[in-house]
């Protein structure tokens, strides 16, 4: 096996140009802290483009703030205004590649001429898999630039259903949780096989459930999607978001980098619709036990004996990989993680930026077939002097890496206000856990 020298950039050893935000671990490590959550923007932006097809203005309480459900909303409001306008109606997605999946199924059964954009990036995120199953339901979506990527004209209209789509299952949920949610609204309904391993499934599941709730007649069992003509009814619901498990990962990993840690969640279930709650079940391995009291939940940092290698598959929870890695680097557990290859369509190459900032802090990683993250759980100390993280942009590396400052002393955070993209309040809340932070 060939490890990947860490890379020792010359900025590293020297204030960085541009705004850093530099991270200094509490004193002693020892952290005892209440952390409110922000909102799952998972099930918001769900609940959101079902409250539209459902053509009901009824409250979603406890909606999230976050940057990709913001957009959303400011999307769907130019959306309402522009119902069947003959001239195009430029709709931007910016970076959000949940916002681009959806609203690029939505569109296509909403009376308009729609041109579907975003970011550089997101222009090249892959949207091929989504616009080949709409036009077999009759969908009129073009591709603008190029074939299989955002830009998309689409001519909205009625859909027939009453199909079955094939869709493989090694793609982003998103696209087939955007098929299910239009699904309602075509005649005759739709059902969707998905064909061999399938990643991110209980964000399938979310769907289904919340669907379910506000009306709809559809099954999820064995890769098999069936969704019946049953308009959404929201009459005399009330639409609730859960807190953010996908975000509850970071703190888990504050608690296992900690010496002692005591965080309280209020709200916060282990009965929870979001896959990502197995984190509770993941960062047990690494002594953080969770225990369910009145309100909410409390993790502590238990002193034992730590595992020397550990293996994990995250086909079914992507979005805790970026904190699970930096975890079992920060405690030199010589690590193999699987599952990844979806990280690569992301807001950026999550495996590779992972490597990248992973090597420069120290530790030896290799990237493996193209969907392994292997790190060797021996860090090469004297590698690194006044560290950098570069974000690439991603929400998650930025909050995945500010708590490394607990293994390897301060750390500058590159574009630190691209957690706003997810939970803009991480640095208050890093601060009110007495991590102490500064702009370089």
């Amino acid at each position: 096996m060939h490890w990947l020298a860490p890379k020792v950039d010359f900025f590293l050893f020297f204030a960085p140009l541009s705004p850093f935000m530099i991270v200094t671990a509490p004193t002693g490590h020892s952290i005892k802290t209440e952390v409110m959550l922000p909102a799952s923007k998972s099930i918001s932006n769900r609940l959101l483009i079902i409250r539209y097809l459902a053509g009901e203005q009824v409250d979603i309480k406890n909606l999230s703030e976050a940057d990709d459900t913001k957009l959303l909303q400011n999307q769907l409001d130019i959306i309402r205004c522009n119902i069947g306008n003959a001239d195009p109606v430029t709709i931007d997605c910016e970076n959000a590649g949940t916002v681009c999946r959806f609203l690029t199924a939505m569109l296509s059964v909403t009376p308009g001429n729609w041109l579907i954009t975003g970011s550089e990036r997101m222009q090249q995120r892959p949207l091929g898999a989504l616009v080949d199953a709409l036009k077999l339901c009759g969908a009129d979506i073009s591709y603008l630039k190029k074939s299989g990527f955002p830009p998309l004209s689409v001519f909205g209209k009625k859909l027939q259903g009453g199909i079955t789509l094939q869709v493989p299952g090694n793609i982003s949920s998103q696209f087939i949780s955007a098929l299910m949610l239009i699904a309602p609204v075509l005649k005759g309904g739709l059902t969707i096989e998905t064909t061999g391993k399938v990643v991110s499934e209980p964000y399938i599941k979310m769907t289904a459930q919340l669907m379910k709730e506000c009306g709809a007649g559809v099954e999820y069992k064995s890769g098999i999607v069936e969704i019946s003509t049953s308009p959404y009814s929201l009459a005399g619901k009330e639409l609730s978001v859960e807190p953010d498990w996908s975000s509850a990962a970071f703190w888990y990993e504050i608690a296992a980098l900690s010496k002692n840690a005591e965080i309280f969640f209020p709200g916060l279930s282990l009965n929870s619709i979001q896959g990502d709650a197995i984190a509770a079940k993941l960062f047990r391995d690494f002594g953080v036990l969770t225990v369910e009291k009145s309100g909410g939940l409390l993790i502590v940092k238990e002193r034992g004996k730590l595992p020397s290698e550990i293996s994990i598959d995250f086909t079914s929870c992507p979005d805790l990989a970026q904190a699970v890695a930096v975890t079992c680097a920060g405690l030199n557990i010589q690590t193999r993680l699987t599952g990844l290859s979806g990280l690569r369509i992301k807001e950026t190459d999550r495996l590779s930026a992972l490597t990248n900032e992973l090597q420069k802090a120290g530790y030896k990683t290799e990237i493996k077939d193209g969907s392994e993250l292997i790190i060797s759980g021996d860090r090469i100390k004297t590698a690194v002097s006044n560290l950098y993280i570069q974000t690439y942009s991603d929400h998650r590396m930025a909050m995945a890496f500010a708590p490394l400052s607990i293994a390897c002393g301060k750390i500058g955070i590159n574009e630190d206000g691209v957690v706003s993209k997810s939970y803009p309040a991480f640095w208050s809340h890093l601060r009110n856990a007495g991590f102490v932070l500064s702009e370089s």
